[in-house]
């Protein structure tokens, strides 16, 4: 196995899912309909993961210029939501990180998956741990997605 081209899929792998993320924010925040780059988004992070497990190597070029035109093509769409979406990544991780009171819970729920949808269960009728009980839903839910993908990429460089 070529450890430098493994390198590379992971990087565009993780570009790829930034694009979907990227484009995601751009449907929920704007009045363009950005589902057609949405959908080439989430197919090319399926179709990345699974040319990383098959080692085609040289496909990792094509989803890398997909992925530097899809952003770029999202400047055109809408620049000032896409600035907006730029400039929400920094207090998103300051607002994230720094609830001491709950990221316990929140990490909890994203490494153990089954954890975190038990909490929201339990908690979510409870009138004061309402909120708590919905971010560690939905961490638990992010953490079923990452370890799907986690063991997806691991065995298909293992394999």
């Amino acid at each position: 196995m070529n450890v430098g081209m493994a390198v590379f899929g992971v990087i565009t792998l993780i570009l790829t899912a930034f694009v979907v993320i990227y484009y995601s924010y751009l449907f929920k925040n704007t009045d363009h309909d950005v589902s057609f780059f949405l959908s080439v988004g989430i197919l090319s992070f399926f179709m990345n993961m699974c040319s990383n497990a098959g080692s085609a190597w040289t496909l990792n070029y094509i989803y890398l210029i997909v992925d530097l035109v899809f952003i770029g093509v999202g400047f055109l769409i809408n620049l000032e939501s896409t600035l907006n979406f730029y400039k929400s990544i920094g207090p998103w991780f300051k607002k994230t990180f720094t609830d001491t009171a709950n990221i316990g819970w929140e990490i909890l729920s994203l490494l153990v998956c089954p954890a975190g949808l038990s909490l929201y269960f339990v908690w979510y009728k409870d009138d004061g741990k309402n909120a708590l009980a919905c971010r560690c839903g939905k961490c638990g839910m992010w953490g079923v997605l990452i370890w799907v993908v986690l063991l997806w990429m691991i065995l298909g460089f293992a394999l």
